[in-house]
């Protein structure tokens, strides 16, 4: 999306972005979804479709027009005897921004620049977005900064006190991967601005470790998913590029050795899935204090137990440690075929990332 924002900005464009920044009830996309839209009504990105769209676009085109950012509050719940079916019966509160290129009133191309760069290369960030500001200082509505690494890259926020506050509280949402509107006080000034929070995550990847029949639909929808994916096997026989031509990396050697030369982040997914449990647990035993969002290892419910117990008391191996590790993997579907199985484990994953229950919507 911010190649091409990057892209129209250049040409002269002046684009509106907008932002759900908050919602109540069932809403077609979550906190954080974007839509740019251009003077000629074109399209990049959703916040929903239907009813609710169309009035974010009306608005968009008035922010282009007067460049002066707007609120809008996108209720569905009057539309919900409707056919359409992104009617959903919540209420979104969505941040429509202007943006085109002044260096000196709105440096938005050198925004989108930084915004791509980190995209591309994974990286991963936080934009904070002024909504409203009170008693601190130059700071206004529409004010944008992009944080990487701890540090400010980009932006047009006014106040040092705000960017202070906006630094600290930017990597507690990094870390939570979490988008939100936050009030930050400013006690020097008396100060308070009401803040979105965004946080653009770094490139996610999966480990798959093993690359046997399971590993083939598991790549295939980890792929589709966006996940950055390295195969490892020590079978150059599986473990190769005419086997997994769309993966990232392929490696091939000791599993667990491997596993210790690779960096882990929060953002890493590991799937133990080898040949038997005497590779598994080497590589379980290898990665098991890393700070992996996500260690899933395959197995029966007997054959985990008494690995567990070995890791508790042969190695002293703490509990918490070992709750961490989702085993036997997957969720409970029923599933019986590698397709079935591969499906029920990248649904987890997507569990654990989200905070869901795993359970039917029905039920709910």
């Amino acid at each position: 999306m911010y190649s091409r924002v990057k892209q129209l900005l250049k040409e002269g464009e002046t684009l509106a972005m907008a932002t759900i920044v908050s919602s109540k009830g069932s809403t077609p996309r979550e906190v954080g979804a974007k839509m740019v839209v251009t003077a000629s009504g074109d399209i990049l990105g959703t916040v929903g479709g239907g009813c609710g769209e169309a009035e974010v676009c009306r608005k968009a085109v008035e922010v282009i027009r007067s460049r002066k950012p707007a609120m809008v509050t996108v209720e569905l719940m009057d539309d919900i005897e409707s056919d359409s079916p992104a009617v959903c019966g919540g209420i979104m509160d969505v941040f429509i921004d202007p943006w085109w290129d002044d260096p000196e009133s709105a440096p938005c191309r050198e925004f989108a620049e930084e915004l791509a760069r980190a995209t591309v290369e994974g990286s991963g960030g936080v934009i904070a977005t002024v909504l409203q500001a009170e008693n601190c200082g130059d700071a206004s509505s529409g004010q944008k900064c992009f944080i990487r690494n701890g540090e400010l890259k980009a932006g047009n926020v006014s106040d040092e006190a705000l960017i202070e506050r906006i630094l600290k509280e930017a990597e507690s949402q990094l870390s939570k991967e979490e988008c939100r509107e936050i009030s930050l006080k400013l006690p020097e000034s008396g100060g308070e601005a009401k803040v979105f929070f965004e946080v653009v995550p770094p490139m996610r990847k999966v480990l798959i470790v093993g690359a046997g029949h399971l590993a083939i639909p598991l790549v295939r929808f980890a792929k589709i998913l966006g996940f950055h994916i390295t195969v490892l096997d020590d079978r150059i026989k599986y473990a190769n590029r005419e086997r997994f031509p769309d993966v990232d990396e392929v490696l091939v050697g000791d599993m667990a050795e491997l596993l210790q030369g690779i960096p882990i982040t929060p953002f890493t997914y590991i799937v133990l899935i080898t040949r038997g449990h005497q590779y598994d647990e080497p590589c379980l035993r290898a990665i098991i204090d890393s700070p992996a969002k996500y260690i899933g290892m395959i197995g029966s419910k007997r054959r985990i137990k008494a690995c567990f117990i070995r890791f508790r008391d042969e190695d002293g191996i703490a509990e918490e440690l070992l709750n961490k590790v989702h085993a036997p993997i997957g969720l409970d579907i029923g599933s019986e075929t590698p397709e079935e199985i591969a499906l029920s484990i990248i649904a987890e994953m997507i569990k654990v990332r989200r905070g869901g229950t795993g359970l039917s919507l029905s039920k709910h």
